[in-house]
Parts: structure tokens; sequence; C-alpha cells
């Protein structure tokens, strides 16, 4: 093939590919497949974890490489695999790529797989025994069936009723109290003596828990704050409050900042509202005149939850205890193994390996590949103009191969027309012309 006709096909291709590239970034919506796709997971999400419960039992396929030549471009393998269906696609048991020298390889055909032995699942079990109970032991039935560490569903297969003494032993208890009406500066007890009847033993059974943590439920205003006062020396001209003097004719009333100071408490809890006298003078023990008030108000309240918490010891039983034996709940679809032979087909995966057949024109073709991945760029951007643009460079680069086309010699192919335009007139009197015929 001429180097014509080579860039030609090359020009051909270029605009083949530029004229497809515009719709394919037109439509793509990248963000909203990876939307649907994490939805899509997200909903399969235990349907996946159960299927690979499912093969842990099977044996992964493996590939032996030792024999496979450095680059070759296709390998056979006769290979064994398990699964739990017979009559399955054996592409889906097998790896897909495999890594050899350095190369990639996908698997591209698996032929004519044939049965070589099937296997009976033996179920795993569980043995396990309740603890120690006294009564009834109906009540104390294990359960039909229970979720093994490894996420399995096990069946209850046998049971046996056993006699047991437990030791003392260990339980930690946990109590809560709520306290109603607590006053401000109020400590909630450290501790609590409690009463609780043990499940195993049914007996009575009581412990100092101590306090874990508390809860404010509510706070609140009560009026049912009061307090008495005495004044000593009833006759005097003034009355001494907590260093301030207050003239006896005056009310106590206003002085109720003073009176809550007296009494250390906080305003922020504490209020009066009336101080009123409570009955007429009277005379004291030391001969002294005395007379009685009385004070009245409201107060801040709190109820508070108070949780006791400890370990307890509990005291050695005679009872009883199940011995059970569960047994894993297997799937009919799952109770058979087949291990299948075949034969697997791998291919190199496209790279490198097209360029080295490009031959003498890898540096045009070099050109072309770096313009086209510029293109390619700017298509992402601007589609419309980039291809008009493409098209463009396409149109210049015909122009110019059919210009040199054009000015070359018509009857010697290795020399450019000396006239460089082909007329009858011009022809006839060029050298070329006339030998034409010799030989």
């Amino acid at each position: 093939m001429s180097k014509q006709k080579t860039l030609a096909l090359l020009l051909t291709g270029t605009l083949i590919l530029g004229c497809q590239i515009g719709p394919v970034f037109a439509f793509a919506n990248p963000a909203g497949v990876t939307q649907e796709t994490e939805q899509l997971l997200e909903t399969e999400k235990t349907e996946e974890s159960s299927k690979m419960q499912a093969e842990t039992r099977l044996k992964e396929t493996t590939i032996p490489t030792d024999d496979i030549e450095p680059g070759a471009n296709r390998f056979e393998k006769k290979l064994t695999y398990q699964t739990y269906d017979q009559n399955g696609d054996a592409k889906d048991r097998l790896p897909e790529t495999i890594t050899v020298n350095g190369e990639t390889y996908v698997l591209s055909t698996a032929k004519n797989p044939t049965l070589i032995s099937k296997e009976e699942v033996t179920p795993k079990t569980i043995s396990y025994e309740t603890e120690v109970f006294v009564g009834d032991e109906s009540e104390h039935a294990p359960v039909p069936t229970m979720i093994g560490e490894d996420g399995k569903t096990y069946s209850l297969m046998s049971q046996a009723l056993n006699e047991r003494e437990a030791e003392e032993r260990t339980e930690y208890r946990e109590v809560k109290m709520t306290y109603k009406g607590v006053e401000a500066g109020v400590q909630i007890p450290d501790t609590k003596e409690t009463e609780f009847e043990d499940a195993d033993t049914r007996q009575k059974v009581k412990a100092v828990l101590d306090l874990k943590n508390t809860e404010i439920l509510s706070e609140r205003w009560e009026d049912q704050f009061s307090f008495p006062i005495t004044i000593t020396g009833y006759d005097a001209d003034v009355f001494v409050l907590n260093g301030k003097e207050i003239p006896k004719t005056e009310d106590l009333t206003p002085y109720a900042d003073d009176f809550l100071a007296y009494l250390k408490l906080d305003p922020e809890f504490y209020q009066i509202d009336s101080i009123a006298w409570d009955g007429a003078a009277y005379t004291g023990e030391d001969e002294s005149v005395m007379r009685n008030a009385h004070g009245t108000g409201s107060k801040k309240v709190r109820d508070i939850e108070a949780t006791y918490a400890g370990d307890v010891k509990l005291p050695a039983i005679v009872g009883k205890s199940w011995s059970c034996v569960y047994e894993e709940d297997i799937p009919v679809s799952e109770r058979v193994i087949y291990t299948m032979a075949v034969t697997a087909a791998y291919e190199k995966t496209d790279g490198a390996e097209v360029v080295k057949e490009q031959g003498f024109l890898e540096k045009i073709v070099g050109f072309i590949t770096a313009t086209y991945e510029a293109v390619v760029e700017a298509i992402r951007e601007h589609p419309v103009t980039s291809v008009m643009c493409l098209v463009l460079l396409a149109g210049a680069i015909t122009l110019i191969l059919t210009k040199k086309i054009r000015n070359r010699c018509l009857y010697d192919k290795n020399i450019k027309c000396p006239y460089k335009k082909h007329t009858s007139e011009t022809c006839k009197s060029c050298v070329n012309y006339r030998n034409r015929n010799k030989v």
C-alpha cells in the first residue's frame, strides 16, 4: 500500500472517530450512574452477605502459571472448581482476570465442564448448656433456634435435663429510685439497700448498692416553704438580724433577703413572701421578753431519679440445666458440593501489543494519537465546536495530499512537474512526455 493511500485511510478513520465521540460525551451522565449503582448495592447488601457465607465451604480455584511463557498472547488450562450448581456457568467460579509475568489476562472461554465428584455437606453442630435453675423446667426451656458466632442459623436437635450444683456466684444488679420534691442542697443517699428475688433459686436476696448516677426528671416551685422566728428582748427599741438593726416598729417582711442570708439559703431556690407575728409577747425562762414570728414563701424543688448498681453475691444452689445440641440450617440448594473440571482459556488484554504492529508508521500514528487525545479533551468542553475543528483539520490534510499528488509528473512519479500544473500544451513540450515511450 502506498504512503498516500495509508495516510488517506488514517485520515478517514480520524474523521469517523471524531464524528462518534460527540454524542458519547453529550449523553454521558457518570454521576447519575454512580448514584444508581450505590443504591443497588445497598439494597443487595443482605443478599450478597448471605452469598459470601454460603461460599465459605467452596474452595477457591487456583491457576498454575509456572508453565506459561512470558509474553504469550493466550493460554489454556485444565482447571477444577467447586460449585453448588452442577449446571451453572463455569465462568462464575473461575477467576475473571489473572496476572502472569506482570501482564494481565482475561477469562475468554470455559468449555466442556465435566463432573468429577459430588459431596454432601455435613452441617455444623453447636453444644450448649444452660445456666443452673430451680423450679419448672418448662419455664427455662431452650430456644428452638439460635444464631451462631458465624452468623448462621442453628436449630435445636436434642436436649437433655441434668441435675447440677451451682456455687456461689456474682450477678450485676441495677435499681432505680425516684426522689420527689428534693430541695436545693439536699444530698441523694450514696447507697441503697434493696431486696430482690433470685430468678434461679426464687430466694429473697438483700444487697447494698452504690449510687451510680442521678437524673433530674422535673423541677417546679412549691408554696410550702415556712420557717419559725424567735425574737429575744422584745422590749428593746431595736432588733439585730445578722448584724443589721431593725426598728421594733417596722414590718419584718421587707427584710426577707436578710432572713435568707441568715438562713444561708440561695435566693435562686427560695423566696420569702411574708413574715407575720405568731402570738403575743411572753416571758422566757431567763425572764427576758420574747415573741415569735412565722415566715412563709415558696421553694424550687426537683424530682430526681437515682440509679444504684453493683455486683451482688448470690447463694449456691442445687438445681437443673439443659444440655442442648443445635444443628446448622443448610438451604436445600447448598447441601451438595460438585467438583467440576473445565478447559479455560485466558487472553492478554489490549495494550502495547497493538503499537508494535504499526511498523514504519509509528511516528505518524503517534502524532495522530496525540492529536486525537487532545481533541477528546476538547470535545468534553465544546462538543460541537471540536467536531467542526476536526473536520476542518481533516480537510486541510486532504488538501495538502491532493495538492502534493497533483504537482507530480504524470509520466514519471519520481519527479515533480516542472510546470506545476497539468495541461495538454505544457505536457507536449515537456521532455518527460517525449521520453514516455522509451525503454
